[in-house]
């Protein structure tokens, strides 16, 4: 019987979602079911009767007379030759390029942010020593900067092959969808842990340079804590982008069909956030990257890592008073 129902939705996949193709849905799929309930009755097996089945009621041409649905199934754009069908395993593959993919990205900006721990541990050695500590440190400032430059270029290349998912239409069947959105919904814990841990770790980030101070006012404890602090948030970033990546292929693959369509399964997208002002629409997007930059030009600058940090509660109160406003 689930072969039937899930033969149904296909049938009614790409149909407008209104009642009076609802109501026919029905009618045909109790049809179905009679005809089924009465083929079992009669001896015949579970594939040979749902065979028959799909024989007799599988073709929504013959039938839409019957149902009053001749003038939706014959209307303009209601069969769109140009509809991109993706296949499950084209699903699989996506969701796996996706995953992998986003963690990369993720160690990518890790990297950069923990890129200027070297520089800051090298500042804080003794004289006798920070010719070779500096040295040491802008080696591994300018490696973190080119293996993160790498892992961001390659996992863009990489996804670079899925682009025409959002270049032209395309749609996944019922069944498919259903098993996207069942891994949504397996996953939501996992990606609520994940955050919790990134939230955690990014609240206290700062401990460690507090304990270290606090223990003794020596500069190489001042270098060793904003290096914690780094680690500790780099670590946040990677995890809060790697779920992203994964939690982000589910949505996009349900975002392909539409809430205007029969076709089951598909994701509520928030409406995008327009600010009535050609600046603010041009520069919003990248005001994270901006502020990341301007947070480290400012640090590097004047090296008052204990105080620069506030930028990122004020820049956090900015961005959403100007989406409020």
């Amino acid at each position: 019987m689930e072969t039937i129902h899930n033969y149904l939705e296909s049938m009614f996949a790409r149909l407008p979602n209104t009642q009076e193709v609802i109501r026919a849905k029905c009618e045909l799929g109790q049809m179905m079911e009679d005809k089924y309930s009465e083929l079992i009755e009669a001896g015949k097996s579970d594939n040979e009767a749902v065979a028959q089945v799909i024989a007799e009621f599988g073709n929504l041409e013959e039938l839409s007379d019957a149902l009053g649905i001749s003038h939706i199934l014959h209307g303009d754009n209601v069969y769109a030759d140009n509809i991109r069908q993706i296949t499950e395993d084209e699903v699989h593959s996506y969701i796996y390029d996706a995953s992998f993919c986003g963690l990369l990205r993720g160690f990518g900006i890790f990297l950069a942010i923990i890129c200027s721990s070297g520089p800051i541990l090298a500042a804080t050695y003794h004289a006798s020593s920070a010719k070779g500590a500096m040295t040491a440190g802008l080696v591994f400032l300018f490696c973190s900067i080119a293996a993160a430059v790498a892992l961001l270029t390659y996992s863009a290349l990489r996804m670079g092959r899925w682009s025409f998912i959002r270049r032209m239409p395309c749609s996944i069947d019922y069944s498919t969808a259903g098993m996207v959105n069942d891994g949504l919904r397996n996953s939501h814990g996992s990606f609520v842990l994940q955050r919790t841990i990134a939230v955690l770790l990014f609240c206290s980030c700062y401990i460690p340079l507090i304990v270290l101070d606090y223990i003794d006012d020596d500069p190489v404890n001042s270098g060793i804590g904003v290096t914690i602090l780094l680690f500790m948030v780099g670590i946040a970033v990677w995890i809060l982008v790697a779920a992203a990546g994964r939690e982000k292929s589910y949505i996009t693959l349900l975002g392909l069909n539409s809430s205007q369509k029969m076709g089951g399964y598909y994701y509520k997208e928030q409406k995008k956030v327009h600010y009535g002002n050609r600046f603010l629409d041009a520069v919003m997007p990248v005001y994270w990257p901006t502020v990341s930059c301007v947070y480290l030009i400012i640090s590097f600058l004047t090296f008052r890592w204990d105080i620069t940090w506030i930028i990122w509660p004020i820049a956090a109160v900015a961005y959403n008073l100007i989406r409020n406003l």
